[in-house]
């Protein structure tokens, strides 16, 4: 019997302490990319009709052909760094991974460089999203 009061209190004891630190609220997170008012937004040359052209100039249909996967949806982020370099590429959303993978394997081959992004007269980075919508029939 004493055991179980012993145990009982240590119990008692050990969960009104982890409720002391359960009054702690934590802090907003904070926003992954501040909202920005640019000056000039990153572009790519030739616009963005040449930026999609690019895209699909490298986006391989015969895989997902072959999965039987005749249409899709998906959606790419990305970094234009002060340099006109396309960075931190990845894939947001997503029906399928393998229209995940081939959208990444052509974003990755696009080596042109972006004209980067001006605040105030200065080179600064730009984030974007680029959806990817197809259907093939």
């Amino acid at each position: 019997m004493k055991k179980y009061l012993f145990f009982i209190l240590i119990f008692q004891a050990v969960f009104i302490a982890a409720q002391k630190d359960s009054t702690v609220v934590p802090g907003p997170k904070p926003a992954p990319f501040a909202e920005t008012t640019f000056t000039k937004v990153a572009e790519f040359p030739g616009g963005h009709k040449a930026f999609v052209a690019e895209i699909l100039r490298n986006f391989r249909t015969s895989p997902l052909v072959k999965a039987e996967i005749m249409s899709a949806e998906a959606v790419a982020t990305f970094m234009v760094d002060t340099d006109g370099n396309m960075v931190d590429i990845k894939i947001e959303s997503y029906k399928h991974k393998l229209v995940k993978d081939e959208f990444l394997r052509a974003l990755k081959m696009i080596k042109t460089q972006w004209i980067p992004a001006e605040q105030d007269g200065k080179k600064v980075r730009n984030f974007m999203r680029q959806p990817l919508v197809f259907s093939l029939e």
